[in-house]
């Protein structure tokens, strides 16, 4: 993209970016930190940019403040009150040290522009993340990785630019399964290894060749890429998030992650939707490809996977009723982020499956609240 002229360069209300390709050398000098506002400059001329983090008293919200030479402001809200998950959030692809002028990417025209994915910028590193367990055999999750693993290798390697794969694996703690904290730790590994596109898959569903320029597109900001939607299973919901979608690191540190206490299957998603139109408003969609398909290893329709729920109720989420009215107060501190500060990653054993896939098996945490006596396997189980 162009650099843009410095008087056209103000960011949307609303939107939040990453840094990409910064100037080389010591990209900010932290030159104020006054009434909560913390702000970094480019070192050199006085008509630089300043980055700014604005921090809001009592109030559970951080931004950027973006001042051009010409002094105009724009104030990106972003989720939660630890301001370490957001001083990469200007993007700075176009700058030119003689005319001072940082040009942020506005991508926000390629989806109604009809732009198709082949056509669209790529991610330098996909990070493809699956939560994994295999504590029940008649789930298949062991045979389901064998065949995942292969046919991802090839997949991503003739898609994409650079890859990692990341199996989640939770640990034998005798609780529940839980998705959505799992993933978090996958972000947050794909994050340090410096992945720019984060695919949230299931094992048990493999994705066909025409799907490659899907998975190696950068997401827009504010617009998740449903892939999954390509699935008949999920073809008729725009409001679900399951099975294989793809988010910027950026969104989805936004959002603050998933939530960390959906013990049992089922919730975690809906409350996505709910984070997603808190954040990007209440009228937010997600992009979806225009054609290919996914290969369902486990070969179950709706109405049997329903059924085979209900014979092992015990593995269900049995208060995300209780967690969906507590949305509003807790998301921005439920998720990447908690109360105590950044989730903690524990990885207690790593093994290599291929050059660029590893399975880690961490050890989860709990959330220091009620949700904690209904993350065990024996927790309702009669209910």
């Amino acid at each position: 993209m162009a650099a843009m002229d410095s008087t056209s360069t103000a960011l949307k209300p609303g939107q939040a970016v990453r840094i990409r390709n910064p100037p080389a050398g010591d990209t900010f000098a932290k030159f104020r930190d006054r009434d909560g506002v913390i702000e970094y400059e480019l070192p050199g001329e006085d008509d630089s940019w300043v980055v700014a983090v604005l921090r809001r008293k009592n109030e559970r919200a951080s931004g950027h403040v973006v001042r051009t030479p010409e002094n105009d402001f724009e104030f990106i809200p972003v989720p939660g009150k630890d301001l370490e998950v957001i001083t990469t959030e200007v993007r700075v692809p176009n700058y030119h040290p003689s005319a001072r002028v940082w040009a942020p990417e506005d991508d926000s025209d390629l989806a109604e522009k009809g732009v198709p994915l082949s056509e669209r910028p790529k991610a330098k590193r996909v990070a493809v993340i699956v939560p994994f367990r295999d504590a029940h055999k008649e789930q298949k999750r062991s045979e389901h990785l064998r065949k995942f693993i292969p046919h991802m290798a090839r997949f991503l390697s003739a898609s994409c630019d650079d890859h990692r794969v990341y199996v989640i694996e939770q640990s034998d703690d005798q609780r529940k399964f839980n998705r959505g904290q799992l993933l978090n730790v996958g972000a947050i590994l794909a994050e340090r290894d410096q992945c720019d596109s984060l695919i949230f898959h299931d094992v048990d569903l493999l994705p066909s060749d025409d799907l490659g320029a899907a998975y190696a597109a950068l997401p827009l900001e504010d617009k998740p890429l449903h892939i999954a939607r390509v699935w008949d299973r999920y073809s008729g919901n725009k409001d679900y998030f399951g099975g294989v979608c793809a988010w910027t690191t950026n969104d989805f540190a936004r959002i603050n992650g998933f939530p960390n206490n959906y013990w049992g299957w089922g919730g975690e998603d809906d409350e996505m939707m709910r984070r997603c139109k808190s954040v990007f408003g209440q009228r937010f969609t997600m992009e979806a490809p225009a054609s290919g398909s996914l290969e369902d290893l486990e070969a179950m329709s709706i109405d049997e996977k329903v059924a085979f729920l209900r014979q092992h109720r015990d593995w269900k989420c049995n208060v995300r009723w209780e967690l969906r009215d507590e949305h509003s107060k807790t998301w921005a501190c439920n998720g990447l982020r908690r109360s105590s500060g950044a989730l903690p990653v524990e990885v207690l054993q790593t093994e290599a499956l291929g050059e660029k896939a590893a399975k880690h098996t961490v050890s989860l945490q709990l959330a220091g609240d009620w949700t904690d006596a209904k993350a065990g396997m024996d927790a309702d189980k009669d209910s």
